[in-house]
């Protein structure tokens, strides 16, 4: 059963009470992410979640980390387009510690110069590693094809021009305006009673603050042809990404759109799976993927191949979404997409972390937490008619971009756009 309480500074806390569960999951979450920062000091909301492990008043960077590893636990951090999590696992009997420590780090972390310009170096070398590798270069790559010169195509983790341009001074204005009570979530998962939760939170968040709750710029999904983006790089496979927009997170879609996801390319009985890999051995790997943010969403179709079956395996692609805009898909081949949707919730449920991420998620963007029953109602009242006009909405000509990674010759990227089309 999940509790939803907001307190009087404005904090709202989250509670999933799992009795006979030996492990706790506490999530502090800042409603602040890539898409909230201002396009200068891009990769801040990235670089300050890294900076909270470093250290607080009362506790040195060391002092953090041994508190809960220390213990056995299960401790870290991640930012996204729109909110950034801390998060612990740890056995129930230090759930009191836990609170403590998260709480620190979110109050009270002392941005030191010099720990400021070390971690600037190690996020440098990170946004090296991403841009060595392909696959991940391909989906951001995607992503500012998606939505181009808006916060939500831009690389979480900033630029290397950004990130050396981010001072002190940034990073105490960008605490105060986002990591306040207001902006604040606190999740919770496990064998621990809602009112010491709440006790907890009333004890290390006791005052309220003159912030206001985060606020970010709509994006623009519009398009009107398709969109390319090859770029050429010296790799083993080249790697693919067709991405399409989709509906944000609020709208009910998006649940006939999961099971369209689970159909294509969801997993290995999935038609491309079968199609591209198991019949024709066009790529070791490849999958369809859905995203969701707070006014927009997206559906990709992700693949590693070799360069000279590029043309081919993008053709084959095309093919099967065709095939799903123009036939219903088979009484048999839904119920199994229903099933692996629901098994796939409910094992992920079981676990306290994935709950509490899950609980944080809902609770943050939708402002309730919907039930298993709720959700399972939604999926099993779709129909094979459904997933077929879902796919005939957004799997458009006009809805659809190509993004890749890899040496391309100009020859095979004319002949890919000439076939471009759904």
């Amino acid at each position: 059963m999940n509790r939803i309480e907001r307190l009087s500074n404005g904090l709202t806390v989250v509670v999933t009470e799992m009795p006979s569960r030996d492990s706790v999951a506490v999530g502090i979450w800042a409603k602040v992410g890539a898409r909230y920062e201002e396009k200068r000091i891009s990769g801040i909301a990235h670089f300050t979640e890294h900076l909270l492990f470093k250290g607080t008043k009362s506790r040195s960077a060391r002092k953090i980390k041994e508190s809960i590893e220390g213990l056995g636990g299960i401790f870290n951090a991640f930012t996204g387009e729109e909110s950034t999590c801390y998060f612990v696992k740890i056995l129930k009997d230090h759930f009191e510690l836990t609170f403590d420590v998260l709480a620190d780090m979110i109050k009270n972390s002392l941005f030191r110069p010099q720990d400021i310009e070390r971690e600037r170096t190690v996020i440098l070398e990170e946004i090296k590693m991403y841009q060595d590798q392909p696959s991940q270069l391909v989906q951001e790559r995607m992503n500012q094809l998606l939505w181009p010169n808006q916060s939500l195509g831009r690389n979480v983790a900033g630029t290397h021009e950004t990130v050396s341009g981010i001072k002190r001074s940034d990073f105490l204005k960008f605490g105060r305006k986002f990591y306040h009570p207001r902006n604040l979530l606190v999740t919770v998962c496990g064998d621990v009673a809602t009112e010491e939760v709440l006790e907890q939170a009333r004890k290390h968040f006791p005052s309220a603050t003159d912030g206001k709750p985060s606020q970010f710029n709509r994006s623009n999904s519009s398009q009107s042809r398709p969109r390319f983006d090859f770029f050429n790089k010296e790799t083993e496979q080249t790697h693919v990404v067709l991405g399409f927009h989709g509906p944000a997170r609020i709208n009910s879609e998006k649940y006939k759109l999961a099971l369209l996801n689970v159909i294509l390319g969801g997993n290995m009985s999935s038609r491309l799976f079968e199609e591209v890999r198991e019949k024709r051995g066009l790529s070791y790997e490849i999958k369809s993927s859905l995203f969701f943010f707070q006014d927009a969403g997206g559906f990709t179709i992700s693949e590693g191949v070799e360069k000279k079956k590029l043309e081919l395996s993008i053709r084959v692609i095309l093919n099967e979404l065709r095939k799903i805009r123009k036939k219903p898909v088979g009484e048999q081949e839904l119920r199994r997409a229903k099933d692996y949707y629901l098994g796939q919730l409910y094992l992920a449920l079981e676990d306290t972390l994935d709950q509490m991420v899950w609980l944080g998620e809902k609770a943050m963007y939708l402002g309730r937490v919907p039930s298993r029953d709720e959700i399972r109602d939604e999926i099993e009242k779709a129909t094979a008619k459904d997933i077929q006009e879902i796919a005939n909405r957004y799997f458009k000509t006009n809805n659809l971009n190509l993004a890749v990674v890899g040496p391309t010759p100009k020859e095979v990227q004319q002949q890919i756009k000439e076939n471009f089309y759904i």
